[in-house]
């Protein structure tokens, strides 16, 4: 009940149309005139990033640092603690990523003629599982920030996330920065992410070792996020 509340508010919140969903379509269209000559999944892949990563670090984590008040008070006196707020939230969050999904996919295959294979589904599930890894984030933001603050950080937040994806071990460069972000890459799931959307394209099947990084990462990042979700948010509770 309070998962489909949240869906129908954040639906209505024309924030979350202009820059979640009308956005990514903007940039699929921009790399679609501009890069003709990249792939069509990678091209698609950007600009759902571009949705994911605004929602989960920017419109998600401001949402929670507004209502966050009203369920740590909730959690003092009933069963539905904070986790459990965030398990709620993390199926709005995923109901909402796939909506992004959907609808930029609609548009690439009407305007741009996108094709429509196999390929697909496995994007959607890996981009998914990123999602839920942003989503969480950005929960662990709203709880322990307040909405102003959030305001003020989260473009650079959001810079640092799209940084952990973006491909730079394909730049093979030997030394310097990029280099050494390659190699700071290795720690977060969007490495791996990379990595085998790449093995996809290509033709070649997904490595085991990218498929257990991606999942060791994963679980790594999201144990610490998870024990920094209070059970009670005493500061806005009060």
């Amino acid at each position: 009940m309070i998962s489909m509340i949240q869906l129908k508010q954040v639906l209505r919140n024309r924030r979350f149309v202009l820059f979640t969903i009308l956005l990514p379509l903007a940039w699929y269209m921009f790399l679609y005139n501009i890069q003709a000559d990249m792939l069509p999944n990678i091209m698609l892949g950007i600009a759902v990033f571009i949705g994911i990563i605004g929602n989960s670090l920017a419109t998600f984590s401001k949402r929670i640092s507004s209502d966050i008040g009203f369920y740590s008070f909730e959690s003092r006196f009933s069963n539905y603690g904070i986790k459990n707020y965030l398990l709620d939230q993390t199926f709005v969050q995923i109901v909402l990523n796939a909506l992004i999904f959907v609808v930029v996919l609609g548009a690439a295959t009407v305007f741009a003629k996108f094709p429509i294979n196999g390929k697909l589904g496995i994007q959607f599930f890996l981009l998914t599982i990123m999602g839920i890894y942003f989503s969480v984030i950005g929960f662990v933001l709203g709880v322990r920030l307040d909405a102003k603050l959030i305001d003020t950080v989260g473009f650079p937040v959001i810079i640092l996330a799209a940084l952990t994806i973006m491909p730079f071990a394909s730049f093979r460069a030997e030394s310097g920065f990029i280099s050494l972000v390659a190699k700071v890459q290795r720690i977060f799931p969007g490495y791996y992410y990379t990595n085998m959307m790449n093995a996809i394209l290509s033709g070649n099947g997904i490595q085991l070792k990218d498929m257990l990084l991606f999942i060791t990462t994963f679980v790594l990042n999201i144990i610490p996020l998870y024990f920094l979700v209070p059970k009670v948010k005493f500061s806005k509770a009060k």
